[in-house]
């Protein structure tokens, strides 16, 4: 990408456009075009190809998704199905009839087959068998995704990378304590635990084992797979840690470590699930955000934010 080059992001009010957004500009990128639910209907096929016909931009970030965490996952299977769908062939067929210079997708991790081939996932593995039930929906749909993109990649020569990431967080995310993803969902019981002097529980016995990325970081990676990287390729930090982890990190921070509960009832998820990321750093990507850090600046924008936080 060159710096005047037309960039367009979809989901940019989300967790990793809005950071996206704010990394871009600050690296020189400020030919944006940022699409929100309120700029653009991308379910609608004529709205979404009329507004990249009218923006015609070069290269388009596709982070735009109904996303879930474990259990809303699980309760909303058909409407997450549909909606991803809808959204991500509106927008790979739009980006095809303006002959985009490339498209980079935000894809997921649980694209991957569970029970897992081997660890780490390798990009190669994704269609080797079915996903986890307890997302397996959206993770049909982000496979649909890029089932797609590989089509359109040998019928129209369209550049792409399909993005599958670890577990993504950090300032702007959903803070949704009962379907939203799990720092996020743990920040707003711990926000409310310390505010109230109350018990906080949590799900599951903490075992599972995740790889999680910062937002800067994030949004840094992108920039390196738009300028280097086609194809899919795993994002993350390359370090694995557990639920505990979290939790400890977080009960320490606002000294209530005594306040937490473990709810072994509730489901955990995937056990483990790591990551191959030689294709990322190959091309020179480090992130530079440690855990205990992004937790602390997570927690923080949280609690001096609530007046923006999305729902």
């Amino acid at each position: 990408m060159n710096l005047e080059d037309k960039i367009l992001i979809t989901g940019a009010n989300g967790l990793v456009g809005s950071n996206l957004t704010e990394v871009l500009k600050k690296e020189g990128y400020d030919n944006l075009v940022t699409v929100g639910r309120k700029d653009c209907d991308l379910l609608n096929l004529e709205n979404t190809v009329n507004f990249f016909k009218i923006h015609k931009p070069k290269f388009v970030f596709h982070l735009a998704a109904e996303v879930y965490g474990i259990m809303g996952n699980m309760k909303n299977k058909g409407k997450s199905f549909f909606n991803n769908i809808l959204l991500n062939t509106h927008v790979i067929e739009a980006s095809k009839q303006i002959n985009v210079n490339k498209i980079i997708a935000m894809g997921s991790g649980c694209v991957y087959p569970y029970p897992q081939p081997s660890l780490p996932l390798k990009e190669s593995m994704v269609f080797l068998g079915e996903p986890h039930f307890s997302e397996d929906s959206y993770a049909h749909a982000k496979r649909a995704m890029l089932a797609h993109l590989k089509a359109y990649k040998e019928s129209y020569d369209m550049n792409y990378a399909f993005v599958i990431s670890g577990n993504l967080y950090g300032p702007n995310d959903k803070f949704d304590i009962e379907n939203g993803h799990v720092i996020p969902s743990l920040i707003a019981k711990f926000y409310e635990a310390k505010k109230n002097n109350t018990k906080i529980t949590v799900w599951g016995n903490g075992l599972a084992k995740r790889d999680f990325l910062y937002a800067k970081d994030v949004a840094k990676a992108l920039i390196k797979i738009a300028n280097e990287i086609e194809g899919p390729v795993n994002m993350g930090s390359g370090m694995v840690s557990n639920i505990k982890d979290i939790v400890f990190h977080l009960a320490k921070y606002l000294n209530i470590e005594d306040k937490v509960v473990w709810d072994s009832s509730m489901p955990n998820g995937q056990d483990h699930r790591e990551y191959d990321l030689s294709k990322l750093f190959s091309v020179g990507f480090k992130p530079m955000t440690d855990l205990q850090e992004g937790l602390i600046e997570t927690f923080d924008w949280y609690s001096n934010n609530l007046d923006k936080i999305r729902n």
